[in-house]
């Protein structure tokens, strides 16, 4: 590109918000008091029932990029795009725009409900500093592509909300910005209309437009953005690629343990009406964690009181739910299970799990009758598998359709 200048520049970016109204108000006029009067400044801290949206936020867009946000509910998404569109003021930092700003953050704002879709177009112009001499050329393909039809002449108030967002996106979109601001307006879209989106996305940002975009569908962002960013209660938790960006979010958003080791608990004691018990049940990668396709050693430790001829044992893998159970294994033939404390050793070729948490059982029993002898995981909790790939888009769609085995395909 030969302009490599920023479109956007944001430094230390911080806006905070307060739980009580009477309290805000206040403190509102306090911060009004303290900008008109020299020698006075805002607090620059937070006070009582205040919190930060978001916190020493840092980051840059250049043009033709396209730059993801990330986060959960609240994590400070929104209100970053406020701050970005001049909505909102902010209490710390600077941003620094170039050129026109074009954004899709609320459903509807700036649309008047009694007046027709065609008259909300040159509304909304209006009120993004596009007059109605440069709106009439771009009509014909402003409306085409809401694909409204004859509800174009309608008053919005009897719009759903598909076709609002239609209208909207249609007009921010092109009316030819720099840089295009757009929150999850598209989930409300039908999935016709947000393929057309993603297309239009693309042809903007291979003409040199910017754009900063907000959603909870991991496809949009994998289709059009470059990077992302991860936001976690008002701050920055990771910046990458948008591959990496997601793999964090999906990771942390399922908490992520890091054991391939499962945990001890407390075993119970032995007696005449508990002649087994299990102790420990670990599953081992060849690596520090257990990797998706690893040979996984399986050990279960055990305690007998006597000899117990006659007996199998086995594993069980349950979603990290609990509610489903994945895949299970025992041996086709009994063992005898000597006395004292011993191991009972099996190896799992290829796991076939994609990354991600799951929960793991053990039981041993009797083999002609299968009456449990000792269970694991069944009386008290279950243990807990962390498996990990590595980074990779094929990762991110097995979260996306929460898929969790892998087959081996052969492809003609």
């Amino acid at each position: 590109m030969s302009d490599t200048a920023p479109v956007v520049t944001v430094r230390n970016l911080s806006k905070k918000f307060c739980t009580q109204l009477r309290t805000s108000l206040w403190y509102g006029l306090r911060d009004i008091a303290a900008e008109a009067w020299p020698g006075a400044a805002p607090a620059p801290a937070l006070r009582r029932a205040e919190f930060w949206s978001l916190h020493d936020l840092s980051f840059e867009l250049r043009q033709g990029e396209a730059l993801a946000i990330i986060g959960d509910n609240g994590a400070g998404k929104s209100t970053l795009l406020k701050l970005l569109n001049g909505l909102i003021k902010p209490d710390a930092g600077s941003i620094r725009l170039r050129g026109r700003v074009g954004a899709l953050i609320e459903l509807g704002a700036g649309l008047d409900p009694v007046l027709t879709g065609r008259e909300n177009i040159f509304l909304r112009a209006a009120l993004l500093g596009v007059g109605r001499a440069e709106v009439l050329p771009l009509l014909p393909t402003i409306i085409d592509f809401t694909g409204l039809d004859a509800a174009i002449e309608m008053p919005v108030q009897f719009y759903s909300s598909g076709m609002v967002a239609r209208l909207a996106y249609a007009v921010a979109a092109h009316l030819h910005p720099d840089v295009l601001l757009v929150d999850e307006v598209l989930a409300v879209g039908d999935t016709d209309f947000q393929r057309k989106c993603i297309h239009h996305m693309l042809g903007y940002l291979a003409a040199g437009g910017s754009l900063i975009l907000v959603s909870h569908q991991p496809y949009h962002i994998q289709a059009v953005c470059q990077r992302g960013l991860v936001l976690e209660k008002g701050r920055l938790a990771f910046a990458g690629t948008t591959t990496e960006a997601l793999d964090y979010y999906f990771s942390h958003q399922a908490g992520a343990g890091a054991a391939s080791e499962l945990p001890d608990r407390t075993m119970p004691a032995l007696s005449e009406a508990r002649p087994v018990v299990i102790e420990h049940l670990a599953l081992m990668g060849p690596g520090p964690v257990v990797q998706s396709g690893d040979d996984v050693l399986v050990t279960l430790t055990y305690q007998a009181l006597r000899p117990v001829p006659g007996a199998v044992w086995g594993f069980l893998i349950y979603t990290g739910d609990g509610s489903t159970c994945i895949t299970a294994a025992y041996p086709p033939e009994p063992v005898v299970l000597a006395a004292g404390r011993n191991q009972l050793i099996c190896r799992l070729r290829g796991l076939p799990l994609t990354a991600g948490n799951y929960l793991v059982k053990a039981a041993i029993a009797d083999f002609e009758h299968r009456h449990a002898i000792a269970l694991w995981g069944w009386e008290d909790a279950p243990g807990r598998l962390h498996v990990e790939d590595a980074v990779s888009a094929t990762k991110n769609s097995h979260k996306i359709l929460q898929q969790l085995v892998t087959v081996e395909v052969e492809w003609n």
